[in-house]
């Protein structure tokens, strides 16, 4: 479990470096501005 937890992680890290580094990071902003809304309307 732990390494799978690791693995995805590390997956999300490059991911977004990747993205910062392509794209200037739009998609990772927008990915990050859905999640809070998401968590907004869970009222977290």
């Amino acid at each position: 479990m732990f390494k799978g937890f690791t693995v995805a992680v590390v997956a999300l890290i490059s991911t977004a470096q990747l993205d910062r580094y392509l794209t200037n990071g739009r998609y990772t902003d927008a990915a990050a501005d859905m999640l809070r809304q998401i968590r907004h309307a869970f009222g977290f």
